[in-house]
């Protein structure tokens, strides 16, 4: 990669980390890419030249985030010698992870999945190397104990779909989601187990 490139890939991680803190105080919908050049101390056209679009730079600050959230799940993971408790650890960090950007949530636009699935139709989905990571772990458990399908990737995403029922059941009851992770790992592994 060229001195030019990793520049470039640099200023981006910074901007994406005041970014971050931007859309998670102000959201997203209302944002206008002047306000968020002037909290991240750039000119707007230094922002342009980063992310030509807010549609994009909304998708790299997702996919930022997975980054972040994908890095931490596998220095977790060297934590846990059971899949069990990996995969109970991926809970845990996800229910976290969305507790510390709850305002973000709240947006109209961040916080419809939808959303980000028209961003990444034609860029691939970021989230892949979490679902394969994860998948790993199912893989692991069903040597152990059978599971009903080896799909282990179709686990993987039901499994991340079904932790999000536990998000939106905390974002709209306001219920203490940490004392769910359990309950979670517990009901979605019965219904996969042969």
């Amino acid at each position: 990669m060229e001195i030019k490139e990793r520049v470039k890939e640099f200023k981006k991680e910074l901007v994406l980390k005041k970014v971050s803190q931007f859309f998670e105080k102000n959201g997203f919908n209302e944002a206008k890419m002047v306000d968020i050049a002037s909290f991240c101390n750039i000119s707007v056209g230094a922002l342009y030249k980063l992310f030509p679009s807010k549609d994009e730079l909304f998708y790299e600050y997702v996919n930022y985030q997975i980054n972040q959230f994908y890095e931490k799940l596998k220095k977790g993971f060297e934590n846990f010698e059971k899949c069990e408790d990996r995969l109970k650890y991926f809970i845990r960090l996800k229910f976290e992870t969305f507790l510390e950007k709850k305002e973000i949530l709240k947006d109209t636009v961040a916080g419809d999945p939808l959303f980000f699935t028209k961003l990444n139709a034609n860029k691939g989905n970021p989230a892949q190397k979490v679902y394969k990571i994860v998948a790993e772990e199912f893989e692991k458990l069903n040597k152990k104990t059978p599971l009903k399908t080896e799909d282990f990737e179709k686990i993987a995403f039901l499994f991340n779909s079904f932790t999000y029922g536990y998000i939106e059941f905390w974002l709209i009851y306001n219920k203490d989601i940490m004392k769910y992770i359990e309950e979670a790992y517990d009901i979605f592994i019965k219904g996969i187990i042969k």
